[in-house]
């Protein structure tokens, strides 16, 4: 059982988006990272990254994936990445990217933003902009936990 970086599992979903011929921006990015690992979890019962994440105006974000590909602003980040995520991680991480590719990243936003989201209930009108969304809240929201 392996635990990646956010910045290993942000550079698969680049290479993933990128070799799909659909290349994601770097808001993209931010929601499929949230995305990615909420359903990951509710997949596998782990944690596919253990880097904070924060709630920033726009959701959920990432900051170091944030600032590694912030220059690309809203442009496709058209990249092929060099991973090294494990062959059962990889098809599990192929279908939750799939199930979100062609959502409008708009939709993903609004999802991260109804009430009673992990986000919602830290970012609170922007009382709570760039704090760390712990983990155990989102799977309290997620999942009931």
């Amino acid at each position: 059982m392996q635990t990646y970086s956010a910045m290993e599992i942000a550079n698969f979903i680049i290479d993933t988006c990128t070799k799909n011929h659909n290349p994601v921006s770097n808001l993209r990015l931010q929601k499929l990272l949230y995305f990615v690992w909420v359903d990951f979890y509710r997949e596998t019962g782990r944690y596919i990254f253990l880097d904070n994440m924060q709630a920033w105006q726009l959701g959920p974000v990432v900051p170091d994936v944030y600032y590694e590909y912030c220059a690309y602003g809203g442009k496709p980040i058209n990249l092929c990445c060099e991973t090294f995520i494990s062959p059962e991680d990889t098809a599990i991480l192929k279908e939750i990217i799939e199930k979100y590719l062609l959502v409008p990243v708009s939709v993903l936003v609004e999802r991260t933003h109804m009430p009673d989201t992990a986000w919602y209930k830290v970012y609170n009108n922007g009382q709570g902009n760039r704090n760390v969304i712990p983990f155990w809240l989102i799977r309290q929201t997620e999942f009931g936990e």
